[in-house]
């Protein structure tokens, strides 16, 4: 009687492929890192236009809100210029008011005088010399010589100083008045220059800023 000898074979761990080979972990582990791999692949060719029109867009947004900036400090530059052009008129008007024009300065002469006849000086000499033009106005000096009393010329001198236009006194000379003046109450004599001041009809178009008138006719046009 013979016996029969059966193999079993036996199960191989080499069976099966790489992946399934490895522990479950590393398998979770190589799926995420496809997932990931496969988002990023995504994103890059779904997002990145997106993205670049938004820092685009971010850029855009800087650039108008530093225009903005810009544009707040020119309003406010106009704003400040506009009140400084107000206060340099006003400042005009004040002065207009101290500096009569070229026609009424002989008002300002006609005043002078009547001072000097107030204070009972004698008028001996009233000479106006040639005058001084400045950028805004136009200095008169005025050769002056008078006789009278010491109290007299300084009461002058004094209203002159609360004159409402603008006038000045220089090369005061006082000496004694002849025998023949002191006799009649004339102290002294005395010669002095006055000096007011007027704007010109030039004077005034620089002070309003007026724009010359266009010569007759029009300017010439370029030929094109």
């Amino acid at each position: 009687m013979s016996a029969t000898v059966t193999s079993i074979a036996k199960p191989s761990d080499e069976a099966g492929n790489f992946f399934s080979r490895l522990a479950w972990y590393y398998q979770m582990g190589l799926l995420m890192g496809l997932v990931l791999l496969l988002i990023v692949a995504a994103d890059q060719l779904l997002c990145s236009d997106k993205r670049a029109e938004t820092a685009k867009t971010r850029d855009q947004v800087q650039t108008l809100k530093a225009s903005n900036a810009k544009g707040n400090i020119i309003r406010q530059n106009l704003a400040a210029t506009e009140q400084t052009l107000k206060e340099k008129h006003a400042e005009i008007d004040r002065l207009r008011d101290l500096l009569p024009d070229q026609v009424e300065i002989s008002v300002v002469y006609d005043s002078i005088k009547n001072f000097a006849r107030e204070q009972k000086l004698d008028m001996m000499r009233f000479a106006q010399t040639k005058p001084a033009p400045a950028e805004f106005y136009t200095a008169q000096p005025i050769q002056v010589e008078v006789s009278g009393t010491y109290d007299s010329l300084g009461q002058f001198f004094s209203r002159l100083g609360f004159y409402t236009r603008i006038v000045s006194v220089t090369d005061v000379d006082i000496k004694q008045a002849p025998d023949s003046a002191q006799e009649n109450g004339r102290s002294i004599n005395s010669t002095f220059v006055i000096t007011a001041y007027f704007i010109s009809p030039e004077n005034l178009e620089k002070l309003t800023m007026k724009k010359p008138a266009p010569p007759a006719g029009g300017a010439a046009k370029p030929a094109s």
